[in-house]
């Protein structure tokens, strides 16, 4: 489970590369290509793990985990956002996890 959870824990870093990269694209333009293929390659990454979350049911299961993992949120904040409490909330995580095949 813990190969699954890094992966899915990639998501919110690949976002904070792409804003990196552009930023370093604006200070220096003539590595705009370099940090260009960069950025895709970054974005293609966030694209499959938005895939993989969908194809694990694209119900509730994958409404945790993308709370978890696209917005960050916390177990207890996803438990008040969907108006269940936190022990459900851990236990359809669980479930989610094990259903997720990369």
């Amino acid at each position: 489970m813990n190969v699954k959870k890094e992966y899915l824990e990639l998501y919110l870093i690949q976002q904070a590369k792409i804003e990196r990269l552009r930023d370093l694209m604006r200070i220096n333009p003539k590595t705009v290509r370099r940090y260009r293929k960069k950025i895709r390659d970054a974005e293609r990454l966030r694209r499959r793990i938005e895939d993989t979350i969908d194809a694990v049911d694209g119900g509730i299961l994958s409404e945790v985990l993308s709370q978890r993992f696209l917005c960050g949120k916390s177990l207890e904040q996803i438990a008040l956002t969907l108006n269940y409490s936190k022990r459900h909330i851990e236990r359809l995580f669980i479930r989610a996890m094990e259903k997720i095949d990369i």
